[in-house]
């Protein structure tokens, strides 16, 4: 269960460490199923857009808002498949399996959004394979890796590129933020989102 999605852009490792989100297109034949009619309606009413790739399938779409409540945003594809994020932190998704059903990412949201290093400490609940939800808990290092440019589509962004190493006895994974510092928003991201699929690399579309 993955996303298989229009408007595709893949995340590629261009040195060890150095990750750069590029447009591209998928090649061949790619059969996609009729949207959802809730995808449809939001479409229709132009609702704020979220490009979302699976970095190990080099397969990626355009996901809308579908809700927003108590600061978590639901943003759904064209399938259903969902993503929820806090502050531009994933927190939780639907439709991928192995889902990530939630998650507290608060100490690290901290600190990547004031652009800050430190240490942070998150929890992660997993579906397991006997539909049994599973927490674990990571420990974090946030650092900044300096300024970088940003350009998607005719938006042009002065970020600072905020990394977050992540790890516990079982697990390890790098979170990467390009965050814009006068606003706090995080414009694009890669997020693991468990060993099942992997990271997930997380763009906004500027309207």
């Amino acid at each position: 269960m993955v996303l298989v999605l229009f408007h595709v852009f893949m995340l590629t490792a261009c040195t060890p460490g150095q990750y750069v989100l590029v447009d591209a297109m998928l090649p061949g034949d790619q059969s996609v199923a009729p949207p959802s009619p809730r995808f449809s309606q939001l479409v229709r009413d132009d609702a704020p857009a979220l490009q979302v790739g699976i970095e190990a399938l080099d397969v990626a779409g355009v996901m809308r808002r579908d809700a927003i409540r108590d600061g978590f945003e639901t943003w759904i594809s064209q399938d259903s498949a969902t993503v929820t994020l806090a502050q531009g932190m994933l927190v939780a998704t639907r439709g991928f399996g192995g889902d990530l059903m939630g998650s507290d990412v608060s100490m690290s949201a901290a600190l990547v959004k004031d652009v800050r290093a430190g240490q942070a400490t998150r929890f992660h609940s997993f579906l397991g394979g006997n539909d049994q939800v599973e927490t674990r808990s990571y420990i974090c290092t946030v650092s900044s890796r300096g300024w970088r440019s940003l350009r998607i589509g005719d938006a042009a962004f002065d970020t600072r590129l905020m990394q977050e190493d992540c790890g516990n006895p079982d697990q390890t994974f790098i979170n990467l933020y390009w965050v814009d510092p006068a606003s706090g928003d995080i414009v694009q991201s890669r997020q693991w989102a468990g060993s099942f699929i992997g990271p997930l690399a997380l763009r906004m579309v500027p309207k």
